[in-house]
């Protein structure tokens, strides 16, 4: 049995390591570039919406404003974190699961959630899905946990509900999940109607106890609130009311909570041995997942994991009794299907340098420490590079390549109003001398880069980055 515990603790931290290994090794993502720039910008006591864009709620900026606060703009540092935040998810989620069932399904659980290709892949980076993810894998921790008869208190749901609040709050599309609580809730105890309703009641009170944070940005930013989480998304260009209600809605149901509410049930609902219903087809559908084509939108479901893991593991354990062999192969089709993708990503990106990696990041801001000051006005498309070397860039480039896209949907005033500008506009302003540097990275669009090649010369070049100084028109 020694042996046992010492060769599970031992696998699942190699699977902890991959993850760890990310933070120095992943290629850089592009939105993490913004959500470093943001939350040192934050950090310096800016105010989100109204000083910079931010087209999500506050909680993941408040998360990486924290971080940002005690380490600096340190995309090493908040990558940490968040590995961090996906080793609490994945225990609680293991502790549940040992509690009300035993540790094989446990074990089996937390390898179905830290082996999954989008956990590995999707949890590490600076984006909105880490502090997301972990506030559902607790709160669906909090819901597993045997309480006295299987009868959770009051307390318990409001707990559950405060942490689909935080979940929401991270990422806006996740208040869906309230939804496959309260229907959890509903289905799962035979009890009387009126404690069923107590009991989803108190839920919906504690998820709207994070309520007063979303207030206060909203009175505080007025209506560059409201542009940014909604009228990012385009619902504020639309002139007919009806249909900019059904664009507004339409952003409650991409593929994250669709599949939250169609099977976040099977690990919200708690009646005794009915707990987890189809816990095999959770398990065939992560690995379905890993299995998915690479593509950036299977980010969208890294949320689901959280609900699929533990059932997976239940229906892992129960196999397991019956037959062995096919236990092992479907968990160990889930392993190496979901840790080969980020593995060999990794391994592939660092000897090929076709992405931008850390490395390259820091290097930038090491050319910008020794060639650049603080009152210069830099150019660059990811801005992660100038929040390292806390420098400030052109307004409206805080989101890069998405504010190209979604500026062009406006018109010039209000691409003005909320520094959207267009890749024209943007050579326009490069052309004038507006930024004294710019920084050529491997991500700046080739749109752009006959304006550097015209207006700016060459000072130095490092890492895969170039910085140019403005010198004029030819």
């Amino acid at each position: 049995m020694r042996a046992q515990r010492i060769a599970a603790a031992a696998f699942l931290g190699c699977l902890f390591a991959l993850a760890a290994a990310q933070v120095r090794y992943r290629p850089v993502d592009r939105d993490e570039g913004f959500w470093l720039y943001t939350s040192w910008r934050f950090a310096q006591g800016e105010l989100p919406y109204r000083d910079f864009a931010l087209p999500h709620l506050p909680l993941a900026s408040l998360y990486y404003a924290g971080a940002a606060k005690v380490f600096g703009p340190s995309l090493y540092a908040q990558r940490a974190l968040n590995v961090a935040l996906f080793a609490v998810a994945a225990a609680a989620l293991g502790a549940a699961v040992a509690r009300r069932f035993d540790r094989l399904a446990a074990f089996f659980a937390v390898a179905f959630f830290a082996s999954s290709s989008l956990t590995l892949t999707w949890l590490v980076p600076v984006k909105a899905y880490a502090p997301a993810v972990a506030a559902l894998g607790v709160a669906v921790a909090v819901w597993l946990w045997p309480g006295h008869g299987d009868r959770p208190s009051l307390l318990r749901v409001a707990v559950v509900g405060i942490l689909l609040g935080a979940a929401t709050l991270a990422r806006l599309t996740l208040v869906v999940a309230l939804a496959a609580a309260a229907l959890g809730i509903w289905l799962g105890f035979s009890s009387r109607p009126w404690r069923r309703g107590a009991l989803v009641t108190v839920t919906c009170l504690g998820f709207l106890a994070l309520a007063p944070l979303v207030v206060y940005f909203r009175a505080a930013a007025g209506d560059a609130f409201a542009f940014n989480v909604w009228g990012i998304h385009r619902s504020l260009i639309i002139e007919q009311p009806a249909d900019r209600l059904a664009s507004a809605l339409s952003l409650l149901w991409p593929p994250d909570p669709a599949i939250l509410v169609a099977t976040a049930f099977l690990a919200l609902r708690a009646a005794g041995r009915r707990i987890l219903a189809f816990p095999l087809a959770a398990g065939i559908l992560i690995i379905l997942a890993n299995l998915a084509p690479g593509t950036t939108q299977l980010q969208y479901f890294v949320p689901a994991v959280a609900a699929f893991a533990p059932a997976a593991g239940v229906g892992a354990a129960r196999l397991w009794h019956r037959k062995k062999a096919v236990a092992l192969a479907v968990v160990g089709a889930a392993v190496v299907f979901g840790a080969a993708r980020p593995a060999a990503k990794v391994a592939f990106d660092r000897a090929h340098k076709e992405l931008v990696g850390p490395a390259e990041v820091y290097a930038a801001a090491r050319l910008l420490d020794e060639y650049t000051t603080p009152e210069d006005e830099i150019y660059t498309a990811w801005p992660g590079y100038a929040a390292l070397g806390r420098r400030k860039v052109i307004p409206g480039w805080e989101l890069g390549y998405f504010t190209h896209r979604i500026g062009a949907m406006y018109a010039p005033p209000e691409r003005r109003r909320y520094h959207l500008m267009t890749y024209a506009e943007t050579a326009e302003v490069l052309s004038r001398g507006d930024a004294e540097f710019a920084l050529d990275g491997l991500d700046t669009p080739d749109a752009l880069k006959p304006t550097l090649a015209r207006y700016y010369e060459k000072v130095a070049g490092r890492g895969g980055v170039t910085l140019w100084r403005y010198k004029g028109a030819n």
